[in-house]
């Protein structure tokens, strides 16, 4: 398979930010696309900040989708680079179906296991450069399995069922025999606990919608 500059004319090289939290992972995957880059790739970036890969002249970031406890989450990386002019291919170790779907939600134009082969990922990353989606076989297998559903306890359903149902916090709260406070602690793990399945759901009107696609709210008459 030849590259961008042979498949399509142009681009002449296609330069790569790669955004890992291990370093020997980010150096490893540095030194494959350089060595089997015959002059069509260049490494613009490689380390574990997003804002540095914005501030870099990639035209692809090959993004980890977890890069540790303290980083932000995949979405709102996805949005800064998409933001920034960025292709973003995401990559992962392991299958983390609700990551993978934020992240798509959120501008990724693709995902690859780090099990990848050079040749899959040379793919990957031409389509990704050219602003194209790239369907793997592994994505397309997770996006066939249809969107998983959070597990959420019976105090955080009854929590989003009365908030999404119209009522204020305050109200909630009654219903509940609860506080305010507790209310709003359960809606913020309902809101975490979406946007682990690759489901945000940050405003009233979108929880709404979450829940009655999970039938947790009867049709309106």
């Amino acid at each position: 398979m030849g590259g961008v500059a042979a498949r399509r004319g142009a681009p002449v090289s296609i330069r790569v930010a790669i955004v890992d939290d291990h370093e020997l992972v980010r150096e490893g995957l540095r030194a494959l696309i350089e060595a089997r880059a015959q002059g069509v790739y260049t490494v613009a970036y490689s380390g574990p900040s997003v804002h540095e890969a914005l501030s870099s002249d990639a035209d692809a970031v090959l993004l980890d989708v977890d890069l540790g406890p303290d980083a932000q989450d995949v979405a709102t990386n996805c949005r800064l680079l998409t933001a920034g002019g960025r292709g973003v291919l995401l990559i992962s170790a392991y299958d983390d179906p609700g990551a993978i779907r934020a992240g798509l939600a959120a501008g990724a134009l693709g995902f690859v296991p780090k099990r990848v082969s050079y040749d899959e990922l040379q793919e990957a990353l031409e389509l990704v450069a050219e602003d194209e989606m790239y369907l793997s076989v592994d994505l397309a297998a997770m996006l066939a399995a249809g969107p998983e559903a959070p597990d959420l306890s019976p105090r955080e359903r009854d929590a989003l069922r009365l908030y999404a149902s119209g009522l204020k916090l305050a109200a909630v709260a009654r219903r509940m025999d609860i506080s305010p406070h507790t209310v709003k602690e359960y809606l913020d793990r309902v809101r975490m606990k979406y946007q682990q399945v690759g489901r945000p759901a940050r405003t009233r009107t979108e929880l709404y919608a979450e829940a009655r696609r999970d039938g947790l709210l009867s049709d309106p008459a």
